[in-house]
């Protein structure tokens, strides 16, 4: 199912790539790893990110940077845009998750909430794929950068 979803959105993608509006943002996030079901540990992340509209509220979301405790992170979603609000889903590569995020659109960027769980049951890991943790919840806020942002 994942393997057609994702040819699915790469068929879209690349049947509108000559009309395709992009959004290239920074990302800066804050929020708190549940460990083990033990307790909390905070993180912190900086990420450059692009979306690539494939119709006019729908999109496709990439991003990749530097986190703390990671090291490194990225991820890829799918999502729709509102002219106020938006959605998205997707799976944070690394460390391994899946995700659901709110946006707040703002003048020249947007305030995000999301919300995360591992896919591995980490009775079987020591840190593993994904860090140690069993969720992530962030706040977070994306500057538009370049011809994305607004005069």
């Amino acid at each position: 199912m994942k393997k057609l979803l994702l040819t699915f959105l790469l068929l879209i993608g690349t049947q509108n790539l000559s009309i395709a509006q992009t959004r290239n943002y920074l990302e800066v996030n804050a929020g708190l790893a549940r460990i083990f079901y033990d307790g909390y540990f905070p993180g912190v992340s900086f990420l450059i990110g692009q979306q690539k509209f494939l119709a006019p509220q729908t999109f496709l979301e990439y991003q990749v940077g530097l986190a703390l405790p990671s090291i490194a992170t990225a991820k890829v979603g799918f999502g729709f845009q509102g002219d106020v609000m938006g959605v998205s889903a997707g799976v944070r590569i690394f460390p391994a998750f899946i995700y659901g995020q709110t946006h707040f659109v703002l003048r020249n960027g947007q305030i995000n909430i999301s919300a995360e769980i591992s896919p591995f049951n980490l009775d079987n890991w020591d840190i593993g794929p994904s860090f140690g943790a069993n969720n992530i919840f962030t706040l977070g806020y994306q500057w538009n950068i370049g011809k994305s942002r607004k005069k």
